[in-house]
Parts: C-alpha cells; structure tokens; sequence
C-alpha cells in the first residue's frame, strides 16, 4: 500500500510537473506586446536616424545634378554662339537647333534661366538654376561655371 501511495505521488508530481512544463512551453512560445512595442520602437529609432542621412545625401545629388545641368547648358550655348554668331534668346532655341534633346528642367522642377550675354560673364552667358528656394539671388542658387 506504501508503494501504491508513493507511485500515485511520483505520477501526480510528473503530472503536476508537466502542467508546469506545458505552461512554460506556452509563456516562452510567443512575445508579449511589450516585447513587439519595445522592438518596433527601437526599428522606429533606427528608420528615423537612416532617413536623416539619406534625405541630406538626396539634398547634396540635387546639387550636384543642377550643377552638371547648367554647366552642360552653358556649354552647348557657348557652341551655339560659335556656330550662330549671336546669342540664343532661350532654350527653345538650343532644342530647335537640336544643341539640347529637349527643354530641360533643375531637379526642383523649375525652368533654368539663361542671360545671354551675362552679367556675370560679361564675356559668355550666365545659366542658373534657381535653387530649393526658388527665389533669385540667394545663396542656394546653383551658377554654371566660367566658359
């Protein structure tokens, strides 16, 4: 009878150990929504400091794509000067003359002006784009170098 108790006994540990087992197989199996909250924060965290740096790299490829437009223009208006002998009065006359494959655009989507003769290359022309601004005469205006 003795060793009839103690077997029930050991059964009711071993079933009383799986329940504990089963449970704790139940709590390790999935996240908690504090767990998934805390994991999307910090994704939050490092999305946000990666689309800093890549906003300012985009700042920096408009520039250096308006630059290359003007100083492009400015050199097929220096051909069409030589070729013409005058001035083009705008950049249809460069695309009518096929110096451009079409009217171009700066990168903020705004018409790139041309002076011919320039006032700042009294000698050339002045080609410029105006800028995230879009306003003349500022400092984020991008001028196509010398010719």
């Amino acid at each position: 009878m003795k060793r009839v108790a103690s077997e029930q006994a050991q059964v009711g540990d071993r079933a009383g150990g799986q329940i504990v087992v089963r449970e704790q197989r139940r709590r390790d199996a999935g996240m908690t929504m504090l767990e998934i909250m805390i994991v999307l924060a910090l994704i939050g965290l490092v999305m946000s400091a990666v689309g800093v740096g890549v906003f300012a790299q985009f700042k920096k490829g408009q520039r250096k794509v308006a630059q290359a437009q003007v100083n492009d223009i400015a050199a097929k208006i220096v051909q069409y000067m030589a070729d013409n002998s005058e001035c083009p009065k705008s950049l249809d006359d460069l695309v009518a003359q096929k110096y451009l494959p079409k009217r171009q655009k700066d990168p903020w989507n705004r018409e790139i002006i041309i002076r011919c003769p320039g006032t700042v290359n009294t000698e050339s022309v002045d080609v410029v784009s105006l800028g995230p601004d879009g306003q003349e005469g500022t400092a984020d205006d991008v001028k196509a170098a010398e010719q």
